[in-house]
């Protein structure tokens, strides 16, 4: 009776523990996955893919971020703002996390250095944007950066990141710069064919709005002024203001023509989210290189060097004909006058 007892009891500890054990806390794998986009004021998700704001000295502008932990465990993340650059090839990118920054991402401010989210929730996050009085119009590029937090520092810098463009009110101007134009002629073995110019050069933003821009490249004759070979080239990047990116590009099918003049033309644009509001002037750089034909100059030069070559032989044999012919008038006056003296 006592073991039937104990069987009993036993089941029905087991009945009581199997939803226990099913609603179990998920095993850790280690791996940690989280993700963040821009939030409505009342912390929904909206249609926006970064922050686009507008401010003036000294206000402060408020925002949220949704972070989302799609890890299976919770974790703490490290939230901060920081400052924006490009990259050499004009990528947009972040300050190294050990790097401080100077301008909107120590303006940015948080209630807490580091969230702590449970495995797939997600949280809205406030912050807000302080303006210093002293802080210079135009626009200040950053971006709010969620990182994985070990202990008290961020060991590996592995993390996720929303843009964040702040216009401030006042004097805007929207001004690029093609500089540092620097071209060279490559030819070709056909002494009547075309060859390929290349030109480098660096667009640089002088101005305090971040711009992108279209671009051509012109090749002309720098003495006739005749359009020997022009392109389209793909669009620059957005470059932020006081930022500046070498670039490269080449076109074929320029005839050597002696001295060229290379152009980069850039027609400057602004964000379509985010307008300058005037005309933006557009830019140019240009240098003068010389592509002479020296296949064909060779060739005339040889067919010139044969041509005076037998015009020599020409003159040559035409002098010893007329020497011949003189020799010949005098030996027969000789002769006449030989016969006038015997008659």
């Amino acid at each position: 009776m006592r073991r039937l007892f104990a069987l009993v009891a036993a089941a029905a500890m087991a009945a009581v523990l199997t939803p226990a054990a099913a609603h179990a806390e998920p095993v850790d794998d280690g791996n940690r996955a989280w993700s963040m986009r821009p939030g409505t004021p009342d912390g929904k998700p909206d249609k926006r893919t970064h922050y686009t704001l507008q401010g003036i000295p000294g206000a402060a502008v408020e925002e949220k971020v949704l972070v989302t932990n799609s890890s299976k465990v919770p974790a703490s993340f490290v939230i901060y703002g920081t400052d924006a650059f490009n990259t050499a090839t004009g990528a947009f990118d972040l300050l190294p996390a050990a790097q401080k920054p100077t301008d909107i991402g120590s303006w940015m401010q948080f209630q807490a250095p580091t969230i702590t989210i449970d495995a797939g929730a997600t949280v809205a996050v406030p912050f807000k944007v302080v303006v210093p009085a002293n802080a210079t119009p135009g626009d200040h590029a950053g971006g709010v950066v969620v990182s994985l937090a070990t202990g008290t520092d961020v060991k590996v810098d592995t993390r996720v990141a929303v843009r964040l463009y702040l216009r401030i009110a006042g004097l805007l101007r929207p001004v690029l710069a093609a500089q540092k134009v620097e071209a060279h002629y490559a030819g070709v073995s056909n002494p009547f064919g075309s060859g390929t110019v290349t030109v480098s050069y660096t667009a640089e933003n002088t101005g305090n709005i971040r711009l992108q821009s279209r671009a051509k490249l012109v090749v002309k004759s720098a003495l006739t002024g005749i359009t020997l070979a022009e392109k389209k080239l793909p669009d620059l990047p957005e470059l932020l203001p006081g930022q500046r990116v070498p670039h490269q590009a080449e076109v074929g099918g320029v005839f050597p023509s002696g001295p060229l003049t290379v152009r980069i033309e850039l027609e400057p644009f602004g964000d379509p989210e985010q307008p300058v509001g005037q005309a933006v002037p557009k830019a140019e750089g240009h240098t003068t290189i010389w592509a002479w034909p020296w296949l064909l100059l060779v060739a005339l030069l040889i067919l010139g060097t044969g041509a005076g070559f037998l015009v020599r032989r020409w003159l040559i044999r035409r002098r010893l004909a007329r020497a011949e012919a003189a020799a010949l008038e005098r030996r027969r006056a000789r002769k006449e006058s030989k016969a006038g003296a015997a008659a």
